[in-house]
């Protein structure tokens, strides 16, 4: 949680910081529900689309999601930036939908699943003792 609150803290603008308070138990839940998934890009694209539908942040809900998700990509082994590149504008309306509620965690995982298979990266994580829900210690 610390981490993800920490770039939900970096990515935002000095003028989105309203007196609107962040409901992080939401997205606690959202974290909380990848910590039984093994494979990285999975959890990724449900981390992406969990924490931008919840909404928990008063401000840049998709820009942390999508960088919760590349963050678990790189930590488990998975190259982030070849699997959401910069710029990828279909991921980024993806999480738009998410952000009017839209239900897109399996579009979100067949699009992440395909590009592995593309890009011949492998599914399985490289650390299969690393649970991907959880921030390294520390933080």
């Amino acid at each position: 949680m610390a981490l993800t609150v920490a770039i939900n803290h970096a990515v935002r603008e000095p003028d989105e910081w309203f007196n609107e308070p962040d409901d992080l138990d939401r997205v606690q839940r959202a974290l909380d529900t990848v910590t039984k998934i093994e494979d990285p890009i999975h959890a990724a694209a449900i981390l992406a689309a969990r924490i931008t539908r919840a909404q928990g942040f008063g401000e840049a809900n998709k820009r942390t999601a999508f960088l919760v998700a590349k963050w678990t990509l790189d930590h488990n082994g998975v190259d982030g930036e070849r699997l959401i590149p910069p710029g990828d504008r279909h991921f980024a309306d993806l999480l738009v939908k998410a952000s009017m509620g839209r239900d897109v965690e399996l579009e979100i995982v067949r699009v992440f699943r395909g590009r592995a298979l593309e890009l011949g990266i492998d599914p399985r994580p490289a650390h299969p003792t690393r649970s991907i829900g959880r921030e390294p210690p520390g933080l």
